[in-house]
């Protein structure tokens, strides 16, 4: 029965005859816009359970007038249950859902999918922002849905820009999902320092799913991509047919490969896995684990979680600079980027132990510097 209410994604029940006609006049345009709000609406959740982190944790509940209850006891004004802890609930069914859709995301059409991603990414803003302070497990079980989503989202979206032009459909995914990092932790910050409380502020993002199915309906169907796609060759029919079964060959030689046969594909792949896990690891443990404890008193940001929220809108606009900007700085040594990211988990560890940073502008700026890096190394890998 739901299922029937929301089957308007799918395509078949649009009227075909007037969207394609403007597919058709603006083929390249909607499908970067499409998949630029693709990637903008799908990474969006993921985005605010870590800017929201600290609020997420606080005792006290966000629309109260009760003063929230923290560690007292040293300078640093802790919650008693680390932001680590929302950044394992963020990722760790989105972990779980990459290790095992490859068996059977196949079977599943693409609105079906779709339907799920919009479901659970609603399902993740209302229940954080509707549920008491008290019910943390079903906090985290909000915040789990929007890392479910993004991941699913990911897989999903992804594979579908294969039957596209992919310089369209990924250079508009790629943009969409950097600018989600800055949109998403500005706007949360920007939103709570004008007065909104966290929970008005989540509950307000409800039309990001919104416009998820917009863009999906926006986006041409894939019949319609490969009619225009096919048009447009240059080549025959006959060698196209060749190369298409060339390529369907080897993809079949793939999957049908046996898993120690896949094993053996992995070694090759080591040298870019492992710098990549020692930067996100790096800069995860910063973010999560030590952005909390780096608390001014003096600064002209009195609040902590006015604070934490600033500190997480910089690190994205770090990412989203790097990741911008990368095509004209060459960079061929990859190594020196978990190198230099380690360093800075012993910098921020440093001055929280001896507390020597004079000014938050410091920070901020160490913070713009790691999020360069990481950027940086996600473009060059």
């Amino acid at each position: 029965m739901i299922l029937r209410k929301i089957k308007f994604l799918n395509k078949n029940n649009i009227n075909m005859n007037r969207l394609e006609h403007y597919w058709g006049k603006y083929y390249p345009q909607f499908v970067v816009t499409s998949y630029w709000l693709l990637g903008l609406t799908n990474n969006f959740a993921y985005v605010i359970m870590l800017s929201a982190a600290h609020d997420i944790l606080s005792d006290h509940n966000s629309n109260s007038t009760d003063l929230p209850k923290h560690n007292s006891t040293n300078r640093f004004d802790c919650n008693e249950l680390s932001t680590g802890a929302i950044l394992l609930a963020d990722i760790l069914p989105g972990i779980a859902i990459k290790l095992v859709a490859p068996f059977f995301v196949h079977k599943i059409k693409y609105w079906k999918r779709v339907v799920v991603v919009i479901l659970t990414n609603s399902a993740s803003f209302l229940l954080v922002s509707l549920t008491p302070s008290n019910l943390k497990p079903l906090i985290f079980l909000g915040v789990m849905a929007a890392s479910f989503s993004s991941s699913f989202g990911e897989i999903t979206f992804l594979s579908l820009s294969t039957l596209y032009i992919r310089t369209l459909s990924i250079t508009g995914w790629a943009s969409g999902t950097g600018a989600a990092g800055l949109i998403g932790s500005f706007g949360y910050a920007a939103l709570t320092s004008l007065g909104l409380s966290p929970s008005s502020t989540i509950l307000l993002m409800l039309f990001i799913p919104v416009l998820m199915a917009l863009s999906y309906i926006a986006l041409p169907t894939v019949d319609f991509a490969r009619s225009r796609i096919y048009s447009e060759l240059d080549t025959d029919s006959e060698e196209r047919d060749k190369d298409q079964t060339e390529s369907e060959n080897n993809a079949g030689s793939i999957n049908n490969g046996s898993l120690k046969d896949k094993f053996k594909l992995l070694p090759p792949l080591l040298k870019f896995m492992i710098p990549l896990f020692l930067v996100y690891f790096a800069e995860y443990f910063i973010n999560q684990g030590l952005f909390e404890l780096l608390y001014f008193k003096n600064s002209f940001i009195k609040e902590h979680k006015l604070q934490y929220r600033w500190y997480n809108v910089m690190y994205q606009l770090a990412v989203f600079v790097s990741r911008s900007s990368i095509k004209w700085i060459k960079i061929k040594f990859l190594p020196i980027f978990p190198i230099l990211q380690i360093i800075n988990i012993f910098v921020f560890l440093s001055h929280i132990y001896l507390d020597y940073f004079p000014s938050i502008w410091i920070v901020f700026l160490l913070i713009f510097w790691e999020g360069l890096l990481g950027g940086g190394c996600y473009v060059k890998y």
